[in-house]
């Protein structure tokens, strides 16, 4: 590690103090900015009523002596200075008074905040960096090291190259129309993370069976400031994934696949074909929801249904923050969102949608409606109905991750890097046709037949 970077406000200002009341000890500048990154990163993690600016930099921010001593010693001295009340200066911090058995908390004042804009700010001094590389380490779960080892070695540093300026500017410019600074601040902390390498790997077998790492997490509208090798990324998307798996799942029995090899929650398949043995779908309907999948036209199938339920205007516009205007791209995502949250929902909510879902597909609607009510294992009551998406998101981490990703990687001998995006695969733009030409012959071979797959360059 030769560098880190670290996020504090545009406004903030810290040579103006330091030159107007410079430090009566030897003072590094990179330690306090450090600090100042620290309370300014936390602050996503505070649980506020609004997630306006105003209300979230008000928060304090506990600092325990211990993890600051270890980062650097002479802590105390710093605090010491930004927490004086300089004339005409003000303080630079914000402390909240001792408590027994709690850590002293901080907080920048307002004033330093300016407009909220962040920026970041490289640190090179080597001691420094050595004590946070050891007190910083990402996360890598062993179920990750043992299974997805062959993803871990594409995340390099020196491959990836990142315009961190720009990605903020980019999310700055979503905050001053979302307002949202919470969302903000956080998706600004994982541009930081990416620019410094911090790569961790995430994989939840027995839910959602997705690995999760710095590419998933990276904000959507950041991509384009992404490359690796000099090269812009892109990816081949799998679309409509859930219903296309579900689609799948339904019409299984007339498929070879064994499900119960496939699936990390054995109980969980067997639990469905019990259920399923009592509610069985028409194969008239099953075919009738695979084609419109295939064809992508699912979403746009419920749309003039949605558009006429009660309080549509209203819920669309909470959905989006701007009024429906009749716009057919819009009110397709509307209807995307609106079946997605149905189909992993409590059988009790989203009884609107169920409706227009019953209307069309009755007897498949029933046997969902019975598979999220049957008790489960030790399941909270409450938490049945998450058995679908557990389902349905471990059928799609098999084909992306257990199939495609790993055969790719196998075959071309890592000479063509990817990531996975849950139901995207990311690759370099010259190895995109390659990659979408491969992920259609798997599929056929593996299901007869290929979903709808696109292709989009990061740009």
């Amino acid at each position: 590690m030769n560098e880190y970077y670290v996020l504090v406000p545009k406004s903030l200002n810290l040579d103006r103090r330091l030159s107007i009341f410079p430090p009566d000890f030897n003072f590094n500048k990179e330690y306090c900015y450090y600090f100042i990154s620290q309370l300014v990163i936390n602050l996503q993690y505070q649980k506020t009523s609004e997630k306006d600016l105003k209300t979230v930099v008000k928060k304090f921010v506990s600092m325990c002596s211990t993890i600051n001593q270890n980062i650097f010693r002479d802590y105390n001295k710093y605090l010491e200075y930004l927490y004086k009340d300089f004339t005409g200066e003000g303080r630079l911090l914000w402390r909240n008074n001792y408590k027994k058995g709690k850590c002293y908390s901080y907080r920048l004042p307002d004033y330093y905040w300016g407009n909220g804009e962040l920026e970041l700010i490289p640190i090179f001094n080597q001691s420094l960096l050595k004590n946070i590389k050891k007190h910083h380490i990402p996360k890598v779960q062993r179920s990750v090291k043992q299974n997805y080892n062959f993803v871990i070695g594409y995340f390099d540093t020196k491959r990836f190259q990142l315009d961190e300026e720009s990605a903020l500017n980019e999310l700055y410019l979503q905050y001053q129309q979302t307002r949202d600074y919470q969302k903000y601040l956080s998706n600004a902390v994982k541009v930081m993370n990416f620019k410094n390498g911090y790569f961790s790997f995430i994989h939840h077998p027995e839910t959602d069976g997705r690995l999760h790492t710095a590419i998933t997490q990276f904000p959507k509208i950041c991509r384009k400031y992404l490359k690796y090798d000099n090269e812009k990324l892109a990816e081949v998307d799998l679309s409509s994934s859930i219903p296309f798996f579900l689609s799948y799942l339904l019409s299984n029995n007339l498929t070879p696949t064994n499900l119960t090899s496939v699936i990390n929650s054995k109980d969980i398949i067997s639990h469905y074909m019990l259920v399923e043995s009592s509610a069985k779908p028409t194969g008239k309907e099953i075919q009738r929801f695979k084609d419109l999948v295939l064809k992508n036209e699912l979403y746009s199938y419920f749309s003039d249904d949605f558009v006429n339920l009660p309080n549509f205007e209203i819920s669309f516009k909470n959905e989006f923050n701007i009024p429906f205007d009749g716009d057919t791209d819009d009110l397709r995502k509307y209807s995307k969102k609106r079946f997605l949250s149905m189909l992993f929902a409590k059988p009790t909510d989203y009884k609107n949608e169920q409706t227009v879902f019953k209307k069309y597909f009755p007897t498949i609607n029933e046997l969902i409606i019975k598979f999220k009510r049957k008790k489960f294992r030790d399941f909270k009551k409450s938490e049945w109905h998450k058995k679908l998406s557990y389902l349905v998101f471990q059928l799609e981490s098999h084909f992306m991750l257990n199939i495609i990703a790993r055969e790719i990687n196998n075959k071309y001998k890592r000479k063509i890097p990817l990531f996975t995006l849950h139901d995207c695969i990311v690759v370099k733009e010259s190895h995109l046709e390659i990659v979408y030409n491969q992920m259609k012959e798997i599929f056929v071979r593996e299901i007869g037949y290929a979903p709808n797959l696109t292709k989009k360059i990061w740009e």
